[in-house]
């Protein structure tokens, strides 16, 4: 088995967990719990699938299993990541509002929903972008 296979995604995803924090940083929202964080510019998942499919791709074949398993792998992640997960977002949204509006006895039984769970279209496309900017700089570097 190739490591490389698994080492090289992982670090597509720090990196892009990285950019997170910087970005976050800049707007003065700087918070070390969100290096393992959901949501937010740029996706992690996104980075993590396209450069294994990158990678499998290319070392394996365009036309192999393992490239078909990845590719499914990838579209069924970045839906999940700018779809399902966001729409999650947004229910925790309304319901945090719902709780906001009670009175303060009832609303302190419920916990504060998180809300940055989701992507958006840009935050998967840029998510993308790194991880496939690593794999081919990868496959740049060993070539």
């Amino acid at each position: 088995m190739n490591l490389w296979f698994i080492f090289i995604p992982l670090i597509a995803a720090v990196i892009a967990q990285l950019v997170k924090l910087v970005i976050y940083g800049i707007k003065g929202q700087f918070a070390w719990q969100d290096l393992n964080s959901y949501g937010g510019m740029p996706s992690s998942h996104s980075a993590l699938v396209v450069s294994l499919c990158a990678l499998i791709g290319y070392f394996e074949g365009w036309e192999s299993a393992a490239f078909a398993v990845a590719l499914v792998l990838a579209v069924l992640t970045i839906r999940d990541a700018g779809g399902f997960r966001r729409t999650l977002g947004r229910h925790a949204q309304e319901l945090n509002q719902i709780i906001h509006n009670l009175n303060p006895d009832e609303a302190a039984k419920y916990p504060h929903l998180k809300e940055r769970l989701g992507h958006t279209p840009l935050e998967v496309f840029v998510g993308a972008l790194i991880g496939l900017i690593v794999a081919v700089g990868y496959i740049l570097l060993i070539t």
